[in-house]
């Protein structure tokens, strides 16, 4: 769980829910959701450290993009989790789609790398993943021109 920094860091605090106020909208609900909880009692895949641990060195560093990509992580990650994808938040659009960022992107193809994403897994979020970029629902993406 995203927790309170300590009283000396309350400024980074601010700061950071402000920045994840704009970067992951409903952070809050997420924060407290069963699954997210669940999910930071894993360990990272890379540093084998849980993820707890860790967010809350971020927390305490006041490192508001690592927070940031706290939340990415667990909602790219939530999204292909078998048979759990309707029961996660999500980030949307708008419209009601779901919005992806370059992190999530770059975390599922390392997913798929490690053998974590079966094939018919993988097909299904490439297909969403094409459609997501022809409407523009990849933040921080680019243009079909490059740009």
């Amino acid at each position: 769980m995203f927790v309170e920094a300590k009283h000396p860091v309350r400024a980074s605090k601010r700061t950071i829910d402000q920045a994840l106020d704009g970067a992951v909208p409903n952070w809050r609900e997420i924060n407290r959701h069963p699954q997210w909880l669940e999910w930071l009692q894993e360990p990272d895949p890379y540093s084998r450290v849980k993820r707890q641990r860790l967010l809350d060195e971020a927390v305490e560093r006041g490192d508001a993009n690592r927070v940031i990509a706290f939340f990415n992580g667990f909602l790219g990650e939530a999204a292909w989790r078998q048979g759990a994808a309707n029961q996660q938040p999500s980030r949307q659009a708008a419209t009601g789609q779901r919005i992806y960022s370059r992190s999530e992107i770059t975390r599922m193809a390392a997913l798929r790398r490690q053998g974590k994403i079966d094939d018919q897994t993988w097909a299904r979020w490439e297909h969403e993943l094409c459609a997501a970029s022809r409407e523009g629902r990849i933040a921080g993406g680019l243009s079909l021109d490059g740009r």
